[in-house]
């Protein structure tokens, strides 16, 4: 079960964390892998090590917010395996901007926007031309965006344009899911809890503050690449032919995020008596 051989797939933000994890993923269970990331260094690694496994893999660094790239990625996938089984809309998070994590009522036009089009923007026009291609091949295939537990609970203390971007993609995420299913393309989403990635580990600079987080899951344990890979072998394998439209809540068991707890105690600590 959930063999993806013979399946070409596309991941962006391939070079770490949860989108290295789906490519070995996806190779470990024999699809051919086109990764696509900013950093040259992770995708030759990337690179190396599918290969010396015996896996099949193309990689091309791209920046997931220019289309011209998006649509040169598209391309390396066709030229090099043929057709496009599946595309991983994985690139995406904060951008750079010194009041990205601050509350609402201070962010920036600026970081809103570029919150949106590395989040929103640049992930509608990846499926876009993932569509395109899959619509012409007439065989169909998956369209996987990258949601989060924070799409679904509030998310306060930084993280509230991140979690409205997320909040659109599962919009985007059902409504494609409509209008592609006629040319039996499959739209979904994963929406991990904390995934211990570079991206989430100065969260926790030490194994002590990782325990007190890893607390707030029933599952007892943050989570790890592999957990989302492995929901995303699935959703790519003929034995998930019939989901479409789904947003898949992958967090230990959790049920809404610490955000509010964390932050409305901090803001308490702050208050005068």
């Amino acid at each position: 079960m959930f063999s993806l051989k013979g399946k070409t797939c596309v991941v962006t933000g391939a070079g770490k964390g949860i989108g290295r994890g789906i490519c070995l993923a996806y190779a470990a269970q024999g699809a051919k892998i086109v990764g696509a990331a900013r950093g040259e260094a992770d995708l030759a690694a990337l690179a190396a090590e599918i290969t010396a496994s015996g896996g099949a893999i193309a990689v091309q660094p791209t920046d997931v917010t220019d289309p011209a790239q998006l649509e040169s990625l598209a391309t390396l996938a066709q030229t090099r395996f043929g057709r496009i089984d599946a595309w991983v809309n994985n690139a995406g998070g904060f951008v750079p901007n010194a009041d990205a994590m601050t509350d609402m009522i201070d962010v920036k036009e600026t970081t809103i926007e570029a919150m949106f089009r590395l989040n929103v923007t640049a992930q509608i026009l990846g499926a876009q031309v993932a569509a395109r291609a899959m619509r012409a091949s007439g065989h169909g295939g998956l369209l996987l965006f990258m949601s989060s537990i924070d799409s679904l609970y509030a998310a306060p203390g930084g993280e509230g344009v991140y979690a409205a971007c997320k909040a659109a993609i599962n919009s985007l995420t059902q409504t494609m899911a409509v209008e592609l299913g006629q040319y039996r393309i499959r739209v979904n989403a994963i929406a991990p809890a904390v995934v211990v990635t570079p991206l989430t580990q100065p969260w926790f600079p030490t194994p002590e503050i990782q325990q007190q987080r890893s607390a707030l899951y029933p599952m007892g344990r943050l989570g790890q690449p592999e957990d989302i890979a492995a929901a995303a072998v699935y959703l790519a394998s003929d034995e998930a032919a019939w989901v479409s439209g789904a947003v898949l809540l992958i967090s230990g068991g959790a049920v809404y995020t610490s955000d509010p707890y964390r932050y409305l105690t901090n803001l308490a600590a702050q208050t005068p008596p």
